[in-house]
């Protein structure tokens, strides 16, 4: 499932209830199990434990679970408005212990701002975790803003995931967590906007048009208003009535690496998104297309046929 699916199942639900990193599935199947009447979307970044649990929910034929696979921040900030989810579960999640790893950590300030900016007024974020590091971030961000916190020395919940039964048996400290959203605020976190329409503008151009393009089009990097591109160098794709443009657009919650495609039908020359299926549509998106657009609109010769670029 991606993004733009994922907003319109939402709303078939009366309530959303999310866990972050599910790592081997255990307590996203309780979750399920538990909550029948909730849609329970399940975010995982590691291929190996998203392909396992996807075969298990399909294979149980699980009705009311949804999985992506994707960084947790990407999804909460473009597929949920502000107080929009009920719970928000994080099990175990990796540390990132390192100095220059903080800005990964799920504890640290951008991340719980998002984190409770989407939980609903009477929400509730749970965090269970081993690591000193995380428990110490999260205890200064709610004592900063005031905010009531339960902290537990045993789980709240009757099903053990892998992590927990490791670090039990290990004699670690594990910290459990039960923060509750006491009002609306969207602690300055506004909903990221996804474009669902495929952006694309049609002209007609020489013969050449591909040739000339490539031999003119240098790479270039640029940021402005919140985005930062970097394109890499113009290419013939399988076909030679195709060229790929290569781009890093790092923007707010997320970071991809598209390609734009130039290609040729007839006399008529088509700029859009390839694979457009695997792109979140973003503004910064859209702004890219319509830099390279504008750049074939000063450098060449063409006629704009039709499109909504």
């Amino acid at each position: 499932m991606n993004i733009l699916e994922l907003k319109e199942k939402k709303g078939n639900y009366p309530g959303v209830v999310v866990e972050i990193g599910f790592g081997h599935g255990e307590f996203l199947h309780y979750l399920a199990d538990v909550k029948l009447n909730f849609l329970i979307v399940g975010i995982e970044i590691a291929s190996k434990y998203f392909k396992k649990v996807m075969y298990r929910m399909l294979r149980e034929g699980i009705p009311n679970v949804v999985l992506l696979k994707e960084d947790a921040r990407t999804v909460l900030y473009y597929a949920f408005e502000p107080n929009s989810i009920d719970e928000i579960y994080a099990n175990f999640p990796d540390p990132w212990p390192k100095s220059g790893q903080k800005k990964r950590r799920i504890t640290n300030e951008k991340s719980l701002r998002l984190i409770f900016s989407r939980l609903k007024k009477g929400g509730t974020f749970y965090l269970s975790t081993d690591s000193v590091i995380l428990k110490e971030e999260l205890l200064e961000f709610v004592r900063e803003r005031g905010m009531e916190i339960e902290k537990r020395s045993g789980s709240p919940f009757p099903i053990k995931t892998k992590y927990e039964r490791k670090w039990q048996s290990s004699n670690k400290e594990i910290h459990y967590f039960i923060i509750k959203k006491s009002d609306e605020d969207n602690f300055g976190v506004e909903e990221g906007e996804v474009i669902v329409t495929m952006p694309h503008v049609v002209v007609e151009a020489s013969k050449s048009f591909l040739k000339d393009f490539i031999g003119k089009f240098k790479p270039f990097e640029k940021k402005e208003k919140g985005c930062h591109f970097k394109s890499e160098r113009a290419f013939l794709a399988n076909t030679e009535d195709e060229i790929l443009i290569p781009i890093l657009i790092n923007e707010e919650f997320i970071n991809q690496r598209i390609f734009v495609s130039l290609r040729r039908k007839g006399e008529e020359y088509t700029l859009k998104l390839y694979e457009r299926d695997k792109i979140i549509v973003t503004r910064c998106v859209l702004k890219d297309l319509y830099s390279i657009k504008d750049f074939i609109l000063r450098n060449f010769e063409v006629k704009i046929v039709r499109g909504n670029l």
